[in-house]
């Protein structure tokens, strides 16, 4: 099943949380394995998107581990995620608390890949824009998983100083 949902992206950041959660989410991103890009915690993440704007969201839910795209985005992590109530919430931090739109999922653990695409160079973004081909697009994969560590999948690795993984072009 896949989604197609626009959020707005405030404080650089989005929120996908189980729909029962409770969970701060912004108090979890200075513990992140993934620091740059997600906080975690075990019902909630926040995703940096890089913008304060509208982005596009993809949800594609799955019955399994999709298969690897990871050169179509710029960055792309993993993670996993309890969704007890089976319904996942995309919404902004600075929504209310049942805002934001829901999406249906497996009930129980989930493993999330997070794929981020920047249509185009921070250095032309037009944050005035309305044109949706000028907004950042996230793609969120998710399938039933047991819980395992985040890894960053492709992207940035502050703490080597290098892209992951290393590109050959």
């Amino acid at each position: 099943m896949t989604t197609e949902l626009t959020v707005f992206s405030d404080y650089w950041q989005i929120h996908l949380l189980d729909s029962d959660s409770s969970t701060e989410v912004t108090d979890h991103w200075l513990d992140s394995a993934l620091l740059d890009y997600l906080a975690l915690a075990d019902d909630a993440i926040g995703i940096c998107t890089g913008v304060n704007d509208h982005v596009t969201v993809t949800i594609d839910v799955t019955d399994g581990p999709p298969a690897d795209d990871k050169d179509a985005f710029d960055t792309v992590t993993e993670c996993s995620l309890r969704a007890d109530s089976g319904t996942l919430r995309l919404t902004s931090p600075t929504y209310g608390e049942n805002d934001g739109d829901l999406v249906t999922v497996p009930t129980g653990w989930l493993r999330l890949r997070v794929s981020l695409t920047r249509s185009i160079d921070d250095e032309e973004y037009d944050e005035d824009s309305d044109d949706p081909a000028d907004r950042r697009h996230i793609r969120i994969q998710c399938w039933p998983a047991e819980p395992s560590d985040a890894v960053l999948v492709k992207g940035w690795n502050s703490d080597t100083g290098s892209f992951h993984p290393a590109r050959t072009d």
